[in-house]
């Protein structure tokens, strides 16, 4: 009947607008994602600022690199590298929500562990950032 016909097609419109949202959300949160490894990525470890221990190895940018180890460079208890991207997905998911979750960080050494949560993080990365974007030079654009 035309009824049951019309049905039909309002489920199969219904079906292909949830198929498109939950692409557009897949695209979403990995440009979230890129945007926060992006950061990451502009603020660890600057070699133009290499000479100011403050930059990398205090504060705020050495707690992001010891965030960069804990979510890139996981070990088993034989030192053998961990590839989780679930783990890493989840952190740069609460990184992003700036959750208050508490994550242990340790130094490469274990000579220093600290106890802080993704908020913290999500500060010292945007502080950070602003801070590197405050001294930067503007890119020329080209026509």
């Amino acid at each position: 009947s035309m009824a049951s016909r019309v049905f039909e097609e309002l489920d199969s419109a219904h079906e292909s607008v949830d198929a498109m949202n939950m692409t557009l959300t897949g695209i979403f949160e990995s440009g979230r994602a890129l945007r926060l490894v992006l950061k990451l990525a502009f603020v660890n470890e600057r070699p133009e600022f290499g000479i100011d221990k403050n930059w990398s190895e205090s504060g705020d940018c050495y707690i992001l690199k010891l965030f960069r180890d804990y979510v890139f460079h996981q070990c088993d208890e034989n030192g053998n590298p961990v590839m989780d991207v679930g783990h890493v997905i989840a952190s740069l998911n609460k990184l992003d929500a700036a959750d208050e979750e508490k994550i242990v960080l340790t130094s490469r050494d274990g000579e220093n562990v600290l106890v802080v949560s993704f908020a913290d993080v999500a500060w010292c990365l945007e502080k950070s950032y602003q801070e590197l974007i405050s001294r930067s030079v503007p890119v020329p654009t080209f026509p």
